[in-house]
């Protein structure tokens, strides 16, 4: 992935969703640090995660599913890495425990659904995990959907998260290599290519949701090269 690829597909991440103002209140409410002890920012963590499309976390069992993200977020705070933590930075190790985070997270309670005249158990699930595990750490964990993990060929465990972390961990690399051939500092990628609220590993899941989700392509350099000369 080349940085001229990543702005072109993020600048048309939000014009092809509506993401931007459910994750905009959600950073309202919170300040940009979840807090999972503050019930305000439990209630606007689970509105978020319906305006995502995770419908797992039904309306009616939003309290049932606060109680039991705060319980894993006991269990594993003191294990994830810090919030200022960057992912480009983070060692094998880190991200094998982030992937036990994640499996512990992936078989918690998000619901209860009626089927056959009984009330059964819904899980958060790989969808609802991987997003919760993103506002928890922004700058460590991207989000992902099910075209994007069956796209790269994963099945949705803990080693397969494990494996995206380090994938996207990669491109992270690459691209902060190349904002500095350019004199950009990694802080400053996003605002430079108009996601000034966005994250690096955001950025990976916007240019993912582009380019696999939608399907919609970044154009090649001489495309480019050929509209600039347009333009003149």
């Amino acid at each position: 992935m080349r940085l001229f690829q990543l702005a072109y597909a993020c600048r048309g991440y939000s014009s092809f969703t509506l993401f931007d103002a459910g994750y905009q209140a959600f950073l309202d409410k919170t300040g940009g640090r979840l807090d999972f002890e503050d019930s305000i920012h439990m209630k606007a963590l689970l509105v978020w995660l319906n305006s995502w499309g995770c419908r797992q976390f039904a309306v009616d069992y939003h309290d049932l599913a606060a109680k039991s993200i705060r319980e894993w977020a006991e269990r594993w705070k003191s294990k994830l890495p810090d919030v200022s933590a960057t992912l480009e930075l983070l060692s094998d190790k880190e991200i094998k425990e982030i992937g036990n985070a994640y499996a512990d997270l992936s078989k918690s309670l998000a619901s209860k659904r009626a089927r056959d005249g009984n009330l059964h158990d819904v899980e958060v699930g790989p969808t609802g995990a991987a997003k919760i595990l993103f506002v928890a750490r922004p700058s460590v964990c991207p989000p992902w959907d099910d075209p994007i993990r069956v796209h790269f060929r994963f099945d949705g465990s803990s080693n397969s998260y494990c494996d995206y972390l380090s994938q996207v961990r990669e491109l992270v690399e690459q691209l902060c290599g190349e904002a500095a051939e350019l004199g950009i500092p990694p802080e400053e990628i996003p605002l430079e290519i108009g996601r000034p609220t966005s994250t690096l590993p955001k950025l990976i899941d916007e240019y993912n949701w582009v380019t696999v989700t939608k399907g919609f392509l970044p154009p090649e350099p001489h495309d480019i090269a050929k509209w600039y000369i347009w333009s003149r």
